[in-house]
């Protein structure tokens, strides 16, 4: 849940200037004032895409705990009734429980009746009465009934559930709908390679004498992809429904990086298209805020988080070790600030400070104090090596954001079977809890050799007050192998534990380990590991900056490209449009696993093993389960 303040304020954060004009703004901080503090799952934003007026009506999801009728209703803000307080709303209602033929007094006793006179109740029913009923043989019902007294007049909506095309026309012919049934079919068929399951939602005004001639054509986007949604808004381009402007923004919506305090992300609830006079009159897209998805995109509009790999130099010697480390060198200077101005450009929120041994790099501290001078978020991972007390207040003096600690085992012989430096490590954690460090972090990367020990680690970490662990993937080492791979029962069995714990300690999946967020994220009806986030993010929400200054996608995808801008590589790059796209050359094993939807393996597994970027990890057993 968020309160409309907070879901305002992460719309306001953002400029759509195709989509919203200033006066908006203005409208939103009024619903601010009004409704700031209600809780809510979703909000709507309205918006028209064939019109060069900027305008947006603003919807609220309110649900309903007790009512046996009623799961929510919906409050609409006009934009032009935002302009002043109070704000007087529209109302929506959901009216699935109406039942066709049946009398559903409930809706004029428990809803209109609080909005609607007793003569207006009694000159509307009969009319909507024949509406409900005529529903009754397409085994289909009501979705929602708007009451419209916002907009000068009173008026009823009412929006169906979802018909097939030809439900759609035989409906509006018993209504005895005086529109053009023909024209109407046509653009029906125009638009059912883009509808979800083929179906739509009709809504038309309901009046004592029969029903209006504009109807409405709603509709989600067929599989809820990004692709699909882009395909739509090329559709309506080409048809003169949408401006070029008003596209581009839409999908700019679909990209932007979730908040996370409070949760809330965009996608699109659903399309729709005003029918009257024999045309298709304009296009609507409803701009949704929430806190579960709808649309599932494929890449941010702007890197949400960038690696600097600070030096190629260690002291310790670990088994799993990915880095060449012999002649280590360090990021010039120049070059690490160079790559942060363009992060603040770019809006990235996050950088990792990477190594090597970071505590090895003579300027951590500058870079430290720099990326958070310019408003992001510095983090660090660190081994244990010249970590002191000392260290620990300077780091927070310079503004760092999490400190994360490597350590795969609970005990020295464990640990030493894939790491180096496990009493660097304890002691690190040692002085991280005892200068009261906020946001310490375990980086746990995950092997057969220490898959049993991941509920030791928790316990570990709560004794050091910890406030995360990071379960990581073992990526190909030094040699390009990957010899010590947990198997799938072991990978199951930690799935379960992170399931059932509920500690203190925050357990966070790395995107890299995909196969993972996937067994966690399945439940009974569907499977939660979703969007960007659901596995590999080269090139999708993340970047990486090698010790020589290059930009690459990712610090295990060592594929340079001459350029020194980041948006411009964010958006031009061939190896990063590749990596968009991998889900389009998937082979086997990844085609033939029932979690091939939701999870997105890691790409540097077979660009390092097998020299080719595809979706297809032969290393991966989940496949067989």
């Amino acid at each position: 849940m968020a309160k409309i303040k907070e879901s305002i304020e992460y719309l306001s954060a953002e400029e759509y200037t195709g989509l919203f004009r200033e006066a908006c703004e203005k409208g939103w901080e009024n619903i601010k004032d009004q409704y700031g503090d209600l809780d809510v799952r979703e909000t709507i934003q309205e918006v028209h895409l064939a019109q060069k007026e900027r305008t947006c009506d603003y919807s609220i999801k309110v649900e309903m705990e007790k009512d046996p009728h009623m799961k929510e209703y919906w409050l609409e803000l006009d934009d032009t009734a935002c302009g002043k307080l109070p704000i007087e709303p529209c109302w929506f209602v959901d009216a699935q429980k109406a039942v066709p033929g049946e009398k559903n007094d409930w809706i004029y006793e428990r809803v209109f009746r609080k909005k609607l006179t007793e003569e207006e109740i009694q000159s509307i029913r009969p009319m909507l009465d024949i509406c409900i009923g005529l529903l009754k043989g397409k085994n289909e019902s009501l979705f929602q009934l708007g009451i419209m007294e916002g907009r000068g007049e009173k008026s009823v909506r009412l929006f169906t559930s979802e018909l097939s095309k030809n439900d759609f026309l035989e409906y509006l012919r018993e209504l005895k709908w005086e529109g053009n049934i023909e024209e109407l079919e046509k653009w029906l068929t125009k638009l059912e390679p883009y509808a979800e399951r083929k179906q739509f939602i009709l809504d038309f005004d309901v009046f004592s004498r029969g029903i209006s001639e504009k109807i409405g054509i709603n509709f989600g986007t067929r599989n809820k992809k990004e692709s699909t949604v882009t395909e739509f808004l090329d559709f309506l381009v080409k048809n003169k429904l949408c401006l070029e402007s008003k596209a581009e923004d839409v999908k700019r919506w679909i990209q932007r990086y979730p908040s996370h305090t409070p949760f809330i992300e965009n996608d699109i609830s659903h399309f729709k298209l005003p029918f009257a006079d024999g045309r298709v009159t304009d296009a609507k897209a409803y701009l949704r805020q929430g806190t579960i998805p709808y649309v599932e995109p494929l890449v941010y509009e702007t890197p949400c988080l960038m690696n600097l790999e600070l030096t190629t130099k260690c002291p310790l010697r670990c088994p799993q070790c990915y880095c060449t480390l012999e002649g280590g060198k360090d990021l010039p200077l120049e070059l690490a600030e160079h790559w942060i101005r363009e992060a603040e450009k770019a809006k990235v929120q996050t950088i990792n400070l990477s190594g090597g041994e970071t505590m090895c790099y003579p300027h951590i501290h500058e870079v430290v104090r720099s990326v958070a001078e310019k408003g992001m978020e510095p983090n660090i991972a660190v081994s244990g090596y010249r970590f002191t007390k000392s260290e620990l207040e300077q780091f927070i003096q310079d503004g760092i954001g999490e400190i994360c600690v490597s350590l795969n085992a609970p005990s020295r012989e464990k640990n030493s079977l894939t790491r180096d430096g496990f009493d660097l490590a304890v002691r690190a954690l040692e002085v991280l809890k005892e200068g009261r460090f906020p946001r310490t972090c375990i980086n746990w990367v995950m092997h057969n050799s220490n898959a049993d020990t991941f509920s030791e680690m928790l316990k570990l970490a709560e004794d050091y007050r910890v406030s995360a662990i990071a379960v990581m993937v073992f990526k190909p080492d030094a040699a390009n192998q990957r010899k010590s791979l947990p198997t799938v029962e072991q990978m199951k069995t930690v799935s379960s534990v992170i399931k059932r714990y509920k500690g203190p300690v925050k357990i966070e999946i790395e995107s890299c380990f995909s196969q993972m967020r996937a067994l966690v994220g399945k439940t009974f009806f569907f499977n939660k590991n979703v969007g960007v986030t659901r596995g590999c993010g080269a090139g999708r929400d993340a970047v990486s900056i090698t010790v020589d200054g290059e930009i690459t996608p990712c610090r295990h995808i060592e594929i340079e490209e001459n350029t020194k801008d980041l948006m411009e590589y964010w958006k031009t790059s061939s190896t990063v449009q590749k990596l968009r796209t991998v889900e389009e050359r998937m082979e086997e094993p990844c085609s033939a696993c029932s979690l091939r939807r939701n999870c997105l393996p890691c790409m540097a597994v077979n660009l390092k093993m097998n020299k080719a970027l595809y979706m297809g990890e032969n290393t991966c057993e989940l496949w067989r389960d």
